[in-house]
């Protein structure tokens, strides 16, 4: 009777050890550390260009200086420049047309509006850094988009597809009524 069993399971192993990886289409991807990160896996549904002002090196912290939010921008599909607020910006806007002016509210209210020939102008996306409620109420009423930080960065790519589609829109209504 041992022998029976014994060389069941000895059938039984040598038939599992030659069956082969029978995974589904998609399951390989599902095997521990083989997961695609949302970072990588995010395209931007109307990818633009966006300037990044960074304030002067006096600020210590500064939301528009993590190097993970240039990064992810660029592999949603956008094209970043960051340019220091020391910069000329009114040369750097006329130079180039940005969709958006991504700053810290101190310098987003210092942003000239450049108006470039037959393009829109920029939508300013003024950044606060833990704001109160008091503050935040006042940056939404200055400022046509407001970013509030910390955010995690799929939300900020949300926020940047949400601007991208209202200029798309703002365009088409501008289109419809030129002709």
């Amino acid at each position: 009777m041992t022998y029976r069993v014994s060389l069941a399971l000895v059938f039984a192993l040598l038939i599992g050890a030659r069956s082969g990886d029978l995974s589904a289409c998609g399951d390989k991807f599902l095997l521990v550390g083989r997961g695609i990160l949302f970072q990588h896996a995010y395209a931007a549904i109307f990818p633009g260009t966006i300037l990044i002002v960074q304030p002067s090196k006096a600020v210590k912290s500064a939301a528009v200086r993590d190097s993970r939010l240039v990064t992810a921008l660029k592999l949603a599909g956008h094209k970043v420049d960051v340019v220091q607020q020391s910069a000329n910006l009114a040369d750097v806007l006329r130079r180039s047309a940005y969709d958006i002016v991504l700053a810290e509210r101190a310098d987003a209210s210092s942003i000239p509006e450049v108006q470039m020939d037959g393009k829109p102008k920029a939508t300013i996306v003024a950044v606060l850094e833990d704001p109160v409620s008091t503050d935040l109420a006042e940056a939404r009423q200055q400022f046509e988009v407001v970013l509030k930080t910390p955010e995690r960065l799929s939300q900020i790519l949300n926020l940047f597809d949400d601007v991208m589609k209202m200029r798309r829109e703002r365009l088409r209504k501008t289109a419809a009524a030129g002709d």
